[in-house]
C-alpha cells in the first residue's frame, strides 16, 4: 500500500466504530509477534487531561535525551499525529509500510471467519509495531476510551499506570455512575503494580483505591496539599509542589493538577533508578505545549481555542474564562457532538456568553447549528449561525473589539479548521 490506500484502508474499517472488548486486538497482536511487549510503555486512562498529563511527561523525559514514542488519541493537527517520536510525526511512507503489515494479518483473520479488528485496533497494532521496531527508551501509550476494554489494553507489564481526572462522559459504554466509570478505567491497572493519579474527587478516589487494592497495586496521589499555586496569568502559571517551584504555559488551575501527577510520575521513575534531571522537569514542564486546550491564536482581539467536550471540562473552561477575562466581552465560535450533552454545555458556559455563532462540526456526530442556535437563543444568548469555519471567523471577529474575547470550543473535532485559519504553529 501506498499512504493513499493506507489511508483509504483505515476509513474503510472505521465504519465498522467502536467496538469494546480485546479478544480481536489480542489475536491480531499474537499473529504479529506482540510488539507491545517488546517496549517499555507507560500507561494513561482517565476523562480528561490525558493527553495534557503525558505532554509534561514526554518534554521532561525528552529534555533528558530519552526517545520518547507517543501514541495519541483523538488528533487534531493530522492524522500521523496519533504515532509520535519525539514529537516528530510517523512518515507517510513509514505508516504505509507498518498498515499493510498489519492488514495482512487482519484479511487473515477475516478469511479464517474471525471479526474484523476496528480502526482502533488497527492503528493500535501499528502503533506498537512501529515504537517496538525504533528501540525506544520509553512509549506512552494513551486510552481511546475506558480502560477495562480498551485496545490499548493488552500490555503485560507496563512500567506504570497512571490515571487522569476522571468524570463523566461515553456513558453508553463506560456506565452511568462515577463508580463505574472508574472500575472501567481502573482496568488499566496490572496485578502487584503502580498507578500514579491526578488529585480524584471522593467517589473517584475510593473506587480507584479499591480497585487498586483488589490487585496489590500501590497507588501513588498527586498531592495538593503540597502545592502552592503562586501567579496564574494569561500567559502561564507559577506553582511551588513539594519545595520546588515550577513554571508553566497551560492555563488554568486544572493544568496545575495534571502537571503535579506527571510530576509524580516523573519521580516514580526517579526512585527506580532513571536518570532524569530536575533542570530536565523544569525545562520540560514549561515547555508544554498542548494544542486545543485554551490555546491563544491571536491577540487584540484575543482569539481562543478550547476542545472542551465534557461537563468537567466545560466547568474548567468556564472557572478559566472568569479568572483570566473578567468584566470582558466574550463571543464564541461553538459547536458540538449531537451524543454530548449539550444542554449541560449551554447551562454550565452560558453566563459567559456575550454572543455566540453556531456551527455545524464535519462529522456524522456533529449536532445541527440550528438547533444549538435555538438552545442558545432559548438561554437569552444573541446567537448567529454559519455555514463555514471562514464565515464564523468573519462573524465573531466582526462582533469583537480590540480588548475582547473570541472563543472557538464545543468538541475537538472541528478545531484544526480554525487553528489552520490562523495560521498557528506551536
Amino acid at each position: 500500500m501506498d499512504f493513499t490506500m493506507a489511508m483509504n484502508y483505515i476509513n474503510e474499517k472505521a465504519k465498522l466504530g467502536q467496538v469494546p472488548g480485546l479478544v480481536n486486538v489480542k489475536e491480531l497482536l499474537y499473529r504479529l509477534d506482540n510488539p507491545q511487549n517488546k517496549c517499555r510503555c507507560l500507561h494513561i486512562a482517565g476523562t480528561n487531561g490525558k493527553g495534557s498529563i503525558f505532554a509534561f511527561v514526554q518534554e521532561a523525559l525528552i529534555a533528558e535525551g530519552y526517545r520518547v514514542g507517543r501514541y495519541i488519541s483523538p488528533t487534531i493537527l493530522d492524522y500521523r499525529e496519533r504515532f509520535q517520536i519525539n514529537k516528530k510525526y510517523i512518515s507517510e511512507e513509514d505508516f504505509a509500510h507498518y498498515l499493510t503489515l498489519v492488514a495482512k494479518e487482519v484479511e487473515s483473520m477475516v478469511s479464517e471467519g474471525l471479526k474484523s479488528p476496528t480502526a482502533f485496533e488497527i492503528e493500535t497494532a501499528v502503533g506498537f509495531l512501529y515504537f517496538a521496531d525504533n528501540n525506544l527508551d520509553y512509549v506512552l501509550v494513551e486510552c481511546g476510551m475506558g480502560g477495562q476494554l480498551d485496545a490499548t489494553n493488552v500490555i503485560d507489564a507496563p512500567v506504570l499506570t497512571v490515571m487522569a481526572s476522571i468524570s463523566k462522559d461515553h456513558m453508553q459504554f463506560l456506565g452511568e455512575t462515577i463508580e463505574e466509570i472508574t472500575i472501567n478505567k481502573a482496568g488499566i491497572v496490572k496485578t502487584d503494580s503502580v498507578c500514579v493519579s491526578y488529585p480524584q474527587n471522593k467517589e473517584a478516589f475510593d473506587t480507584l483505591k479499591k480497585s487498586c487494592d483488589k490487585k496489590n497495586s500501590e497507588l501513588i496521589l498527586a498531592d495538593v496539599s503540597a502545592l502552592s499555586i503562586d501567579e496564574m496569568d494569561i500567559d502561564g502559571t507559577r506553582f511551588t509542589y513539594k519545595n520546588h517551584k515550577y513554571n508553566i504555559s497551560l492555563l488554568g488551575e486544572h493544568q496545575v493538577y495534571n502537571a503535579i501527577t506527571a510530576i509524580e510520575t516523573l519521580e516514580y521513575l526517579r526512585g527506580k533508578g532513571i536518570s532524569i534531571e530536575d533542570k530536565s522537569i523544569e525545562e520540560g514542564l514549561l515547555d508544554t505545549n498542548w494544542i486545543g486546550r485554551m490555546t491563544k491564536l491571536k491577540e487584540k482581539p484575543y482569539v481562543f481555542v478550547d476542545g472542551a467536550h465534557n461537563k468537567d471540562a466545560w466547568c474548567h473552561l468556564s472557572q478559566n474564562l472568569n479568572k483570566y477575562f473578567t468584566n470582558k466581552k466574550i463571543i464564541y465560535i461553538i459547536g458540538v457532538l449531537k451524543d454530548k450533552d449539550y444542554h449541560s454545555m449551554v447551562d454550565i458556559l452560558g453566563d459567559t456568553m456575550s454572543h455566540a455563532v453556531a456551527i455545524t462540526p464535519n462529522t456524522p456526530r456533529g449536532l445541527d447549528k440550528d438547533i444549538l442556535a435555538s438552545l442558545l437563543k432559548e438561554k437569552g444568548i444573541a446567537t448567529d449561525v454559519a455555514d463555514s469555519s471562514e464565515e464564523a471567523v468573519k462573524k465573531a471577529l466582526a462582533l469583537a473589539g480590540d480588548e475582547d474575547v473570541v472563543l472557538i470550543s464545543g468538541s475537538l473535532s472541528f478545531i484544526n479548521d480554525y487553528i489552520n485559519l490562523f495560521n498557528y504553529t506551536c
